[in-house]
């Protein structure tokens, strides 16, 4: 996961004058003491961060990165709609347990637009195994509710596209971090699913020999509310459509993590998240700046 150490607080400042097309007052003795030198297009401010005392990245990085996470699913409403008919809902008599383990890959590309701000895309595939426990109370005339237990595992994957930004500001060895970034995944069995992924983080960083170092610790929100809409084939009624509502039980997580930077090109990314229930993340990156 891309990010700069800033030895500064004036983040904000940088933003500002950025946006407002002008330039900071910097003294000239204080500028020849800088070496202010960049001949890259990017980032924007480049010559002030420097003026300040930034190290900034190579501008650019691309890398590959692999997810793993599991977590239960909430199932708040389960709608049945049969041809010529609106859709009934079966809630009340039908209760949903799901269960996601999901692993995804993807090519990673990104920029430091601005010294503080870096903008990503990514492209990949991904692959879900879902264990589904449905239970159907149905009511009778004489005796008890007659209750019918079911369960099924499928495994259900599509290619996955997404987009996001990363803005970081920090003073001396210290940092803070926030993220977010939305993801799609095109599922043939499922349909199209998105989901927002927001992230805030803090750590410390520090030199080696042939780098740097940096650990962080912080917490993640998963937004991933959606409609599945499922299509079944009756030779009696006809096409049958199953809307299914469906969200994370506990949709937060707690981050820890770390990464080394082998010089400014390569860099090695570790990342471990639980909610201490019901949901697990782990994430490896490699990247390369250029």
């Amino acid at each position: 996961m891309p990010m700069t150490i800033h030895r500064k607080l004036e983040w904000l400042v940088l933003a500002i004058l950025v946006l407002n097309g002008a330039g900071p007052a910097v003294s000239a003795g204080s500028a020849q003491e800088k070496d202010t030198t960049w001949n890259r297009a990017l980032p924007i401010g480049a010559k002030w961060a420097l003026q300040q005392g930034i190290d900034l990245p190579n501008p650019f990085g691309i890398g590959v990165f692999l997810v793993t996470m599991t977590r239960d699913i909430e199932v708040y409403d389960v709608r049945v709609k049969l041809p010529g008919d609106e859709p009934v809902s079966i809630s009340n008599v039908a209760s949903f347990d799901v269960r996601n383990h999901t692993t995804l890959g993807a090519v990673k590309v990104d920029a430091w637009i601005l010294p503080l701000l870096n903008l990503y895309a990514l492209a990949g595939h991904t692959w879900t195994d879902t264990r589904l426990n449905v239970a159907v109370t149905i009511d009778r005339i004489i005796g008890d509710p007659l209750v019918i237990n079911a369960t099924q595992d499928s495994d259900v994957g599509g290619p996955l596209f997404g987009v996001g930004a990363t803005a970081v500001a920090g003073y001396g060895h210290w940092f803070i971090m926030a993220d977010a970034n939305y993801v799609y995944s095109d599922i043939e069995e499922l349909g199209g699913i998105g989901a927002w992924f927001i992230s805030a983080r803090t750590g410390w960083s520090g030199p080696i020999r042939w780098g740097s170092w940096r650990a962080w610790a912080g917490a993640a929100y998963l937004a991933a509310d959606r409609t599945l809409s499922v299509s079944e084939e009756s030779p009696i009624l006809g096409t049958v459509q199953v809307e299914v509502d469906q969200r994370p039980v506990n949709p937060m997580t707690l981050q820890a993590g770390g990464s080394i930077g082998i010089g400014k090109r390569w860099e090695l990314m570790l990342e471990a998240g639980s909610n201490f229930d019901d949901a697990f993340v782990g994430v490896f990156s490699a990247s390369f700046r250029f």
